[in-house]
Parts: structure tokens; sequence; C-alpha cells
């Protein structure tokens, strides 16, 4: 295997100039740059990523951890991170929390202990506690649920604004008693939409039934499995936390000959590529996906080159996506 001394001696060079030619340094000449990095094409040379992260003390990695891989939303918000990670020459490792905080604790740890060089989190049950010693040594970005009291930059959707166009819509529809499936109590988005839903009910001069807001752990199963429990509460319509709770309550109302939208109503939030497939395609939300990946990506690439860079706050808006499900 060619290694950086063979190099140096066939360019007659040391092997301190070979290296700052690899490492694009300033301090020798462009002839000689150019010289040295043909001869290492040539010659098949292929630098020591784990030598190089020592030496720089930099990694060219990026760790980014979300609540579920399965979930089409954190795909694409994935997707967002990797496609501007590319362009700039970053890799990238993505851990799967399985919204489960032993598993993001574990992760954090992971990553930073200098595998990479800065994190994108999207927390589960975030307290600004279990990130403070964790931002003393990594630059740390949050995305989609913010921690209170924590300095971080942060980039996500309008929840609140998100959830009050939606809520509105079912209104206007003609339903009255409208049944939440929200996320985990302390997911700051999922107690954003319920804020909003609770403002346009008041707004609205309609009661606000606690009994019929449930918290859920935001997948499928417990779409079809909640969708039991309103329907039995007289729920005339169910607003979700996302599409994929909508999915298993929708399935729910199949199985039990509940015709959609004349008996039930149904909205979700994210608008993953399957609420427009459906046989009822799903009234839903619009979230900004990719879009939020590349800027929460952009944020903690510009904090690791500047230290000194302002903490950013970046809110997306989002869009009612109007469908079948609910009346229309």
């Amino acid at each position: 295997m060619v290694g950086i001394k063979d190099i140096a001696r066939e360019c007659n060079v040391s092997a301190t100039t070979v290296s700052r030619a690899l490492n694009n340094s300033k301090e020798i000449s462009r002839k000689t740059k150019e010289r040295i990095l043909k001869t290492c094409k040539e010659k098949g040379y292929i630098p020591n990523a784990a030598a190089r992260s020592l030496i720089l003390n930099k990694t060219n990695m990026i760790g980014l951890l979300i609540p579920d891989i399965t979930n089409q939303y954190y795909a694409y918000v994935s997707k967002g991170v990797s496609s501007y990670l590319e362009k700039i020459g970053y890799g990238l490792v993505l851990c799967n929390s399985d919204r489960n905080k032993e598993n993001e604790n574990r992760y954090i740890d992971f990553l930073a202990q200098k595998r990479v060089d800065g994190i994108i989190l999207i927390p589960v049950k975030p307290k600004a506690s279990d990130y403070k010693k964790i931002i003393e040594n990594v630059p740390l970005v949050m995305a989609d649920n913010y921690v209170e009291d924590l300095e971080v930059s942060y980039v996500g959707n309008d929840n609140y604004i998100g959830a009050r166009k939606i809520v509105s819509h079912m209104l206007r529809q003609g339903y009255r008693r409208i049944g939440v499936i929200l996320g985990d109590e302390s997911s700051t988005a999922s107690n954003e939409r319920l804020k909003g839903y609770k403002d346009i009910l008041t707004q609205s001069n309609i009661e606000i039934k606690n009994d019929i807001l449930l918290n859920s752990s935001a997948n499928f199963e417990d779409g079809f499995k909640l969708a039991k429990i309103l329907i039995n509460k007289k729920v005339d319509a169910i607003f979700t936390i996302n599409d994929s709770v909508a999915m298993g309550v929708m399935k729910y109302a199949h199985m039990n000959n509940i015709l959609i939208p004349k008996e039930l109503g149904i909205a979700g939030y994210d608008d993953i590529e399957q609420a427009a497939m459906l046989t009822i395609p799903l009234t839903t939300v619009h979230q900004k996906k990719f879009e939020l990946g590349e800027i929460v990506a952009k944020v903690l690439i510009a904090e690791i080159n500047n230290h000194q860079i302002a903490k950013q706050i970046i809110i997306l808006q989002p869009e009612l996506i109007v469908r079948k499900s609910c009346n229309e």
C-alpha cells in the first residue's frame, strides 16, 4: 500500500509538505500542491481518514439523531440533511432513538466522543439538563422539538399555526366534537398543536373536552388502538399528531364499517406521500421536511466553522392540504 512517505520520496519533498497539500494548506505553492495531488492519484494513495482527524481534530462527519427511522417525515428531514452535507464534502452518521430516551442518551454520548464534528438532534422528552454538558463539548443544533432554557440553535415548523389551520377547516366542514391524538406529553411540537386546537375551539365558543384529548407514541398502532376509545366517546372527527397515526385511525374505521368522512372526519399532519394515495385521501398539514433538513444542516456547519456565531431560531410555515377525509 502506498504511504505518505512514498509520495514524498516520489515528489522529492518532505512528508509534511505532502500532508499540507492533502489538507489544502496555503503554506505551499499551487504548483507544488498540484504536483503532489497528481502523484497521489497516479500512485493510488488513499489518505488515512482516522489519522487526519486526529491531526486536524476534525472528522468531516455530522451526527443526526432522529426519533423514528420508519417515519417518512423523518426520512425526508434526513434526506435534506444528507443532501446538503454531500455538497460540501461531509459524511453523515444516522442514529435512530426509536422514541426511547435511553437510546437517545446512548447515541448522544457515542457521537459526542469526537466521532463527529457536530450533532443535529430531534429530541425525545427533552429537558435542558439532558444536553447542557454535551453542548460544552460539541456543536449541537435541534430540530422539530425545541428545549426551553437551552442555548442552542433551533429549526422547526410552526406547529401552532398548522394546528389552527387544520382545526379551523374541520369546524368549517361541520365537525364539532373533535377528538385529538397527540404525541408524548413532553413534546413541544405536540403541545403547540394542542394549544392551536384549544385556541380555535375557544374562539368558536366550543367547549374543550379533556377526555377526548389523548397522548400516544405517535405511531400507526396507537392510532388504531386509540381510535376505538375516541369513537366510543362519540367524537365526530379526529385530529392526529401525524399521518401515520391518522392511517391507524382510518384502518380502525374501515374494519368497523365507519364511513369516512360522513360518520367520522379524520385529519393528519406532515403530508407524507401515502396521505395522497389512500382510497380516501387524507386531509393534512404539509410541513417543510426536506427544506428543514437542509436548513438545520447549514446552521450546524456555520456554527462549526465559526464558534462565535449567534444562535438562531428559524421557523418554517406549514400549509393546509385539503383532501377527502374531512368532507371535501
